[in-house]
């Protein structure tokens, strides 16, 4: 049985999935900035027991690999480690970016690539460009909206900007005519689960006593 449950912590909401074999059993999601540490737990176990289903029924651990918030991810990572640990299951990574791109596949058309958008403070995000099939074009990286050369380096097809770094794109790239925006796009663990049931088929497990999330640049205390 390939029960995974999936955790994101990558940006102020906790979101918390369970898949059965791909296939979405239950999800839960809390907008509230700073709640990961306090709320994450009760949320796994509300969505077990709801689900009918108790610690002992996981397959796997899925976590949001990042990059995004430092606290969030390394909330998310300690807890998915500790349940693997007392499971005796494996952890799956899965890039907050890749997952974002992969929810908005489908509402695109097939010439638009994909620019998930995580706010990295000041004038930077964390992004990737990937097209409607998947196919990463630009791997995850931090980008300085204000540098004339990432401006110049995106390509002339249509791109969307979507997350909660977009309206941050906006301010820098409006003249862009190939270019759209949307904000209200936050990561979400049912894409992670999506994505961590292939992964889970093909055994890509992440090393559970050294498996350190992508945070792309140092910490940045607010």
């Amino acid at each position: 049985m390939s029960l995974i449950l999936s955790i994101e912590t990558a940006t102020t909401v906790c979101s918390v999935a369970l898949h059965h074999s791909g296939t979405l059993i239950a999800h839960t999601a809390l907008c509230m900035d700073r709640s990961h540490s306090e709320y994450l737990m009760p949320i796994i176990e509300t969505l077990l027991e709801n689900s009918n289903y108790d610690r002992k029924s996981l397959a796997a651990i899925a976590v949001s690999g990042g990059p995004g918030s430092y606290t969030g991810l390394r909330i998310g990572t300690a807890v998915g480690k500790g349940l693997c640990y007392g499971l005796n299951v494996p952890l799956i990574a899965v890039c907050t970016l890749e997952a974002m791109a992969y929810g908005m596949r489908p509402f695109v058309d097939g010439n638009t690539l994909l620019c998930p958008a995580i706010d990295a403070r000041r004038t930077a995000i964390y992004t990737l460009i990937a097209d409607q099939v998947g196919q990463i074009q630009c791997p995850p990286h931090v980008a300085l909206l204000d540098s004339k050369v990432y401006q110049d380096g995106l390509p002339n097809q249509p791109l969307l900007f979507f997350g909660d770094g977009a309206l941050k794109c906006k301010t820098f790239l409006t003249e862009k005519k190939n270019i759209r925006f949307i904000a209200q796009v936050v990561p979400s663990a049912i894409q992670i689960g999506h994505l961590a049931f292939a992964k889970f088929q093909q055994q890509l497990w992440a090393d559970v006593a050294h498996y350190r999330p992508c945070y792309l640049s140092q910490f940045q205390e607010k």
